[in-house]
């Protein structure tokens, strides 16, 4: 089936978006059969729809199988089966369920039916074309006596003609609307704006809700694997973790960032955290300090939340897996009103599991509500809370012996997992929307995050004479943490023409507050020198050990306050059809103000307080040839403040670490979008890194340090066939230490890969007997990596090791069926992680003594039911 393009003026973009789907015919020989088809449309088109008049013909009967889900889906899935041109301005269907539609059914007929109770109707434009409104449903065309069923297939009838309605509208603004599958349109995360990922200068990778479900995706590090160079390198002992991305480490997740506020683990996330209540993770590659604030240079990580619904929806699933596993969940939303303007959203889970550590057995509750208010057709109130309790031990995985990771069983604990860390932390986040004209829009949000951590542990320390005895010191640590964090933004938005050139802008201001306070008591493991003085477990015999009870020393009293004020601005302005340029910047002032109180090795207390000034700019150019091809280079940098505690020999304080990054690359995505691609390319620089001072025995520190991380980085997702996504990636980071006092200059930084990659992708049957099964394989591979820093002078610091490079294989068998009984789908899946039981290890600490394992081959099985 040939192509019909509609043409339109590009300039009377305002408010409407115009949201084009279109039937695709998937087996092409060449990108230039696409290109040719689409320039034969685009010169067929006007001359079929003049004057937005509809012609007459006949509408032929088409089978349906739309099963109840998200109304955009819906609305792809009737333009797949039919060919019709669908326009609706974006936000229209977001957060509207469709009950679906299945049987044979004239196109008028299905539509209506697929509107069914969102509160909308269309109007046909043209020749197979509609514009959906506000209103009550449109009419079924269907006669009278034969109403619409979604539960059962109607009777089929005759090609008949139907007239359709001559309407003129006014001409909007072509955007397509891509089903909730492997990729998105646009992105907010790299410009606080939403704007096509297609024409932002920045590398942006999207892991979607979809790709989470496939993969049966629990903890949120899990997904991170499907973006190029991003990888979770510690769990912190099972704490928030800390993240790599480019080669650059991100100590307490000072990346990671929620529906744009900080959620980084030393103010918010002291667990790890789930993803049940994620609509998405939107990667940011670069310095995002221009918008952002205080961060490390590879790039943020943005989690966006699920959106109240305006539809009912229901939906309950279990999950059950190896070594215990017990997750029920729930994610149910809709009105709460008759007129729709109060919605909700709710999801919660228990889960209870043990491990393949001995011993670990860990327990978790999330509740996450979500409500929404339009206050009046110009604004709109969201409020999202979450609490999280969770209760796991301190696992500090395995140790290295010699050049490598002791050679004993993964499933070693080597500590007590009788002793836990008991985490409860609640956010609560306000959203107000208020549209002042049809330029600018005002955003004002607040968040407000509380935890309190009891951390107690007995925990690997050092090893105590030779290696090969195995005999390691553990020490005890009580370490009861209370953190907060306040932020409020407030953004006026904007979307104006100066002349041809179109820009969408923002101008905003954030005020922070952070805290925390921890006591730290602990037994570092007595004298060594005795034994039965010290406690310890033999590495390769854990029956040889002995776990000490001894009075605790507090030797850590302290609390922390920082204050942030952030003034940035952004623009993203179209100079042409086919180039776009993005600048902006951030100015930022950091206060910290650090208190030690007296503890039992220091007699008297102490406060120091620092005060850091920043400016991070932000440039960057796309260049589109043709709409599928995008060119693009930006320059960016970045900021991360030195710890108040931080001085030289001398008292001073030290300038922040600057961040600088040059980058370009290119962007692919097939005509309709359902296949994207960016291959980029990247050098970026760390400054002003804090390395010991030799000259006054490495007791102080000196801000000389300098390093450096360079690469080409490939990721793709979509569908390639209809049945058939794939998500996949590929990065090369050659990331170094350039300057130091103390590790070797030209080392590689520790437990970043040379090579790393991963594959994802399923195939759903489509039609037969066999319809509804589906099967999914994938790999993740990462090449070796430095365990520790390598030293200038090895008895400075610790022994190098490596860990070993490894490629893990994954796989899933899959049966969804909509429509099991009245009203109701069911989804049923089988997940396989780590198919071959391949042995490998996730990172270090930076400690030859704590190195993380990655899981032996795993199995969930998942059931899931969705009510309508």
């Amino acid at each position: 089936m040939s192509r019909r393009i509609h043409s339109t003026n590009n300039n009377a973009r305002q408010d409407w978006r115009r949201n084009r789907i279109w039937h695709r015919p998937w087996i092409l020989n060449a990108g230039r059969v696409a290109l040719l088809l689409a320039l034969t449309g685009l010169a067929a088109g006007p001359a079929r729809a003049q004057d937005g008049m509809a012609e007459t013909q006949p509408l032929k009967m088409v089978e349906y199988s739309i099963p109840p889900q998200a109304l955009g889906p819906a609305l792809n899935a009737f333009a797949d089966a039919t060919g019709w041109q669908l326009s609706f301005p974006t936000k229209m269907a977001e957060g509207i369920h469709s009950p679906g539609v299945s049987g044979s059914h004239v196109p008028e007929q299905a539509l209506s039916a697929l509107l069914a109770g969102t509160g909308l109707t269309y109007r046909v434009t043209g020749a197979n074309a509609v514009t959906l409104m506000q209103g009550p449903p449109a009419p079924a065309a269907l006669p009278e006596e034969k109403p619409v069923s979604l539960l059962a297939e109607p009777a089929r009838d005759e090609e008949r003609p139907v007239k359709a309605k001559p309407i003129k509208v006014p001409e909007i603004v072509v955007k397509e609307v891509k089903e909730k599958g492997y990729t998105v349109d646009d992105s907010t995360s790299a410009t606080r704006i939403p704007v096509p990922i297609q024409d932002t200068p920045r590398s942006i990778e999207v892991v979607t809700r979809q790709v989470m479900e496939d993969q049966k995706v629990i903890r949120f590090s899990d997904a991170l694997r499907n973006v190029s160079g991003v990888t979770q390198y510690s769990t912190q002992g099972g704490q928030g973790g800390s993240f790599m991305i480019r080669g650059f480490a991100s100590d307490d997740g000072l990346n990671v960032f929620k529906n744009g506020f900080r959620d980084d683990g030393a103010y918010s996330s002291r667990a790890q955290r789930d993803v049940i209540n994620l609509e998405s993770i939107e990667v940011v590659k670069g310095p995002p300090s221009y918008l952002y604030g205080r961060a490390d240079p590879g790039g943020i990580i943005n989690q966006v939340t699920k959106s109240p619904l305006k539809t009912p929806y229901y939906s309950a699933e279990m999950i059950v897996g190896s070594y215990g596993l017990y997750r029920p969940t729930i994610d149910i939303g809709g009105p709460l009103n008759d007129s729709k303007t109060l919605t909700y959203r709710f999801n919660g889970l228990y889960e209870s599991a043990e491990s393949y550590r001995d011993g670990v057995k860990s327990e978790r509750v999330f509740l996450a509500p979500t409500f929404g208010w339009e206050i009046s057709s110009r604004t709109t109130l969201r409020i999202e809370g979450e609490y999280l309790y969770d209760r796991t031990p301190i696992d500090r995985g395995l140790v290295a012996i010699g050049n490598g990771v002791a050679n004993i069983p993964i499933s070693r604990f080597l500590g007590d997992p009788s002793r836990k860390s008991d985490t409860q932390s609640g956010k609560a986040t306000l959203t107000l929307w208020h549209e002042i004209s049809d330029m600018f829009k005002w955003r004002s949000a607040f968040r407000a995050s509380v935890a309190r951590q009891r951390y107690s542990s007995l925990e690997s320390n050092f090893l105590v004479g030779p290696e090969t005895d195995g005999i390691l010191n553990l020490a005890r640590y009580e370490i009861p943490t209370m953190v907060q964090s306040h932020y409020w933004q407030n953004e006026l938005h904007g979307a104006f023409s100066t002349g041809t050139i179109k820009h969408k802008t923002i101008l905003g201001i954030e005020l922070g507050r952070e805290a925390s306070s921890a006591t730290t008591s602990g037994d570092f493991g007595g004298d060594t020198s005795t034994p039965g003085a010290f406690s310890y477990i033999n590495i390769f015999n854990p029956n040889d050990r002995l776990f000490l009870n001894q009075r605790l020393s507090k030797f850590s009293d302290t609390s922390q306050t920082n204050n942030i004020l952030g003034a940035y601005f952004g623009d993203h302005a179209a100079l042409l059809d086919t180039l776009h340029m993005h600048f902006g910047g951030r100015f930022d002032l950091f206060d910290q103000s650090i208190t030690t109180r007296p503890d039992d090795l220091t007699p008297t207390g102490s406060s120091d307080t620092k005060t850091d000034t920043a400016f991070s700019p932000s440039i960057g150019l796309t260049y589109q040839p043709v709409k599928p091809v995008a060119f693009y280079v930006n320059y960016t940098e970045s900021f991360v403040p030195q710890s108040a505690g931080s001085r030289s020999i001398d008292g001073k304080l030290f300038n922040p670490e600057r961040g600088r990054s040059y980058e370009g690359g290119v962007k692919l995505q097939t005509y309709d979008g359902k296949l994207r691609s960016t291959i980029a390319v990247f050098d970026v620089t760390k400054k002003n890194v804090l390395t010991s001072d030799p000259l006054n025995g490495f007791a102080f520190s000196v801000a000389t340090g300098k390093q450096r991380s360079k690469g080409i980085e490939f990721d793709v997702q979509g569908q390639i066939l209809p049945g058939w996504d794939v998500i996949a990636n590929y990065a090369y980071i050659d990331a170094r230490v350039k300057n130091d006092l103390l590790f070797a200059e030209g080392s590689r930084l520790s437990n970043s890969a040379l090579h790393q990659g991963s594959l994802w992708t399923t195939y759903f049957f489509q039609e037969g007997v066999v319809k509804g099964f589906g099967a999914g394989v994938g790999m993740f591979a990462q090449g070796k990596r430095n365990g520790v820093f390598q030293c200038q002078d090895p008895a400075n610091c610790a022994a190098p090791f490596e860990l070993a490079g490894y490629v893990r294989m994954d796989a899933a068998l899959y049966y969804r069926k909509p429509e099991i009984f009245g009203r109701t789908n069911m989804m049923a899946a089988l997940n396989f992680t780590n198919l071959l039981d391949q042995r490998y290890f996730s990172g270090t600490q930076n400690f030859r003594e704590i190195v993380y394992t990655g899981a032996p081959f795993t199995v969930i099985g998942s059931l899931k039911f969705e009510f309508h």
